[in-house]
């Protein structure tokens, strides 16, 4: 930092950013201690910050732990930058609509960088249902809003991005070669939604479908997760159907007139 930079530094702003951005990369949370540690500064400086910021509701605790985590709210003023400032605002009416007509967990999200975020979710009216904390990062190559991500991109940014993925390995039917990837997002833009079946959590099923703002551009993803035993593969069109008129619908609310024609 050159004499013109100090002279305009702002040191506790800039420990408090170097802290969100450390927190960021460690999304299962770090202590006030690891913090100033990692960071090499002052125990009693990373404790008012993190103060600071728990009271302004940028940080949280994990229930039951000493360790702080970013915050959902950092999210939301993110999603302007993210997507269509409106989109939550808009899928939540059609969100609760598909999850009282399949009864099942669904859920929103954004791209942000190389990972999808999950925004907001329904919650599913079984006994059983899949539950997330908004804020949740998910990749790309398993989860079927990650692919609804990759088939919107550009041709060439796709393939660039597909190039920097760390396709890692959860079930046995996870997608790990860059052309297994590619063959799959042409089968998204092909079917016009996107499926994980077990890809990256045995038992679970995800379908997703893309929501599209003004002038067609990607404003995000919604999806549906069920459990396999409700959701076999038989139904799985039927039920893509379901999730592509709500994403349609929330476009059209969101200002787009280039929907798809059935």
């Amino acid at each position: 930092m050159d004499l013109e930079d100090k002279k305009y530094n702002v040191p506790g702003l800039d420990r408090a950013l170097s802290i969100i951005e450390l927190l960021n990369a460690n999304p299962l949370g770090l202590s006030v201690n690891l913090i100033a540690n990692r960071l090499n500064y002052p125990l009693n400086s990373v404790y008012r910050i993190m103060t600071t910021l728990e009271r302004r509701k940028y940080v949280s605790k994990q229930s039951g732990e000493s360790v702080f985590v970013l915050s959902e709210k950092l999210l939301k003023l993110a999603t302007p930058v993210a997507g269509e400032p409106a989109f939550i605002e808009m899928a939540l009416p059609k969100m609760r609509s598909l999850r009282d007509s399949s009864q099942e967990t669904v859920l929103a999200g954004v791209l942000v960088g190389e990972e999808g975020v999950v925004l907001e979710q329904v919650e599913g009216l079984h006994s059983f249902s899949f539950r997330v904390n908004p804020g949740l990062r998910f990749p790309l190559h398993t989860a079927a809003p990650g692919k609804i991500f990759l088939s919107q991109l550009e041709p060439k940014r796709r393939t660039s991005m597909i190039g920097k993925l760390k396709l890692a390995k959860f079930t046995s039917k996870t997608i790990i070669s860059k052309e297994g990837l590619e063959e799959e997002i042409q089968k998204v833009l092909d079917l016009g939604y996107a499926i994980d079946y077990e890809e990256e959590i045995k038992g679970q099923a995800c379908i997703g479908a893309p929501v599209f703002g003004r002038n067609a551009k990607l404003a995000g993803s919604i999806w549906l997760v069920a459990p396999t035993s409700r959701l076999p593969k038989k139904k799985v069109p039927d039920v893509a159907s379901m999730v592509m008129k709500s994403a349609d619908e929330i476009s059209l609310a969101l200002g787009n007139q280039f929907l798809r024609v059935a």
